[in-house]
């Protein structure tokens, strides 16, 4: 009986295996690189972003994110972000999505709040938290220098050693020494951060219940000529060339790392460019106010994202006043915050945010973003931050290189091919099926008898 039993599971084998090979050389789907933006009928509808009828045919586009800062516990916390794209002759949308378990509501952007003198909150700069078992020593024989630490100013320089490694601090530094003995480092500039991070003494950057940072999206045009390879920023001074505290820094905080390149940057940062109540800057009717803005801008009820631009040594504002870079050009430049206008909704866990751009540009803009076209392929990529989670400017969540985006004249994917099978396999196949099942037939009987 065991000799049957094995011998027909030997058979069922052999049937099913040989059902399998008919299908070998059928193509499977391959994952891509890739972003396609279908060509739709409609608008956005930027007050209930996502909800448009024509996303409901356009697939998301899963893409992970690893972290800008590597090592830091802070970078890095987004793990993916899904996206879709549409265009309608006029405009192009892109729809973005991501999970944020512990959102950042009413946190003030720096830049928002350096313009407005009554601006409040969490985020106004920046804490770093020092690697953990760090130690302090201010050397009073630097008699030129003071540290301020635990609110007391002291005469001397702030040394900061870890790992035998001992690092001087700028003058004016201040420090506080929380009870468990982390060490917080206040008012960081750029260049300080440069410098800890490369001393391995930058951990990530502080927060707490009422201190943190805003939520932030980010969508990278690349600008450059040639194929980019590299989705990354230079960590350095307030500007190129800057002299601090004796060191140079070639490159400034922010620009961009790929050789020879430069990019178009559309941000989106839930403190100062989200159109809803929980935003301090829309809630102060900020960005209505040219005495403060220096441009006209008028929002018409919608959010924005900030246009900038980057190279190799630095970051600028497109069509800014210089709100939260250096203005690319001094004048010359008219037009708005909102010409890249956006929706935003928080829910169930996640931010959704929309993307709206007119697909061609004006020609002094021409240099600093792209004009979008048929037939051409673009290189994008994309960064999230989670702001009360500790990702803030410099230290995100980045996909680790740039992505083929192409307008399609169709308005959803093609659908999936129908599976065929060449006739030759397809027979051999039920013929060899056939001859089990008699040859299983043939051992039942005999096992019956």
């Amino acid at each position: 009986m065991r000799k049957i039993k094995g011998v027909f599971s030997v058979i069922l084998l052999v049937s099913l295996i040989s059902l399998l090979m008919s299908f070998m050389n059928v193509p499977m789907a391959q994952t891509s690189s890739q972003i396609t933006v279908y060509k739709e009928v409609g608008s956005a509808n930027l007050k209930a972003p996502g909800t448009e009828s024509f996303w409901k045919n356009i697939p998301w586009t899963n893409l992970s994110l690893s972290a800008n800062i590597p090592n830091a516990p802070t970078s890095g916390l987004t793990h993916n972000i899904m996206v879709k794209a549409a265009w309608n002759g006029s405009d192009i949308m892109v729809l973005v999505k991501w999970q944020a378990p512990n959102p950042a509501f009413g946190a003030w952007s720096a830049a928002a709040a350096g313009i407005d003198p009554s601006a409040s909150g969490p985020g106004l700069f920046r804490i770093i938290e020092i690697t953990p078992g760090a130690k302090y020593d201010v050397m009073s024989n630097y008699t030129t220098y003071y540290t301020i630490v635990n609110g007391k100013q002291e005469t001397g320089r702030l040394f900061l050693s870890y790992d035998g490694l001992s690092v001087g601090m700028p003058n004016g530094s201040q420090i506080q020494v929380l009870s468990n003995g982390t060490i917080l480092f206040y008012h960081s500039l750029r260049p300080v951060e440069r410098i800890l991070y490369n001393s391995g003494l930058f951990y990530g950057y502080y927060t707490n219940s009422t201190w943190y940072y805003p939520d932030r999206v980010a969508m990278m045009w690349y600008m450059g000529s040639g194929t980019p390879s590299m989705d990354g920023m230079h960590i350095g001074g307030k500007f190129p060339g800057q002299q601090f505290d004796g060191e140079n820094f070639t490159y400034a905080g922010g620009s961009l790392k790929q050789v020879g390149g430069s990019a178009n940057i559309w941000m989106w940062v839930s403190g100062a460019t989200w159109n809803n109540d929980s935003d301090p800057a829309f809630k102060a009717n900020l960005w209505d106010n040219k005495t403060l803005t220096g441009l006209p801008y008028v929002d018409n009820g919608q959010g924005f994202a900030v246009p900038l631009y980057t190279n190799n040594t630095n970051m600028y504002e497109v069509d800014c006043s210089g709100i939260w870079y250096a203005p690319v050009k001094s004048s010359g430049l008219e037009g708005s915050l909102f010409f890249i206008k956006t929706g935003a909704t928080y829910s169930g866990g996640y931010w959704t945010v929309e993307y709206v751009r007119p697909l061609a540009v004006p020609s002094n803009y021409s240099q600093y973003m792209p004009n979008i076209t048929t037939g051409k392929t673009y290189y994008v990529a994309f960064a999230a931050w989670q702001g009360k989670e500790g990702e803030t400017l410099f230290d995100k969540s980045i996909t680790s290189s740039f992505l083929q985006l192409s307008l399609s004249g169709l308005s959803s994917p093609p659908a999936p091919p129908i599976v065929s099978i060449n006739p030759l396999v397809m027979d051999v196949t039920i013929a060899g099926v056939v001859v089990s099942l008699i040859a299983l037939g043939i051992i039942w009987v005999m096992y019956r008898r």
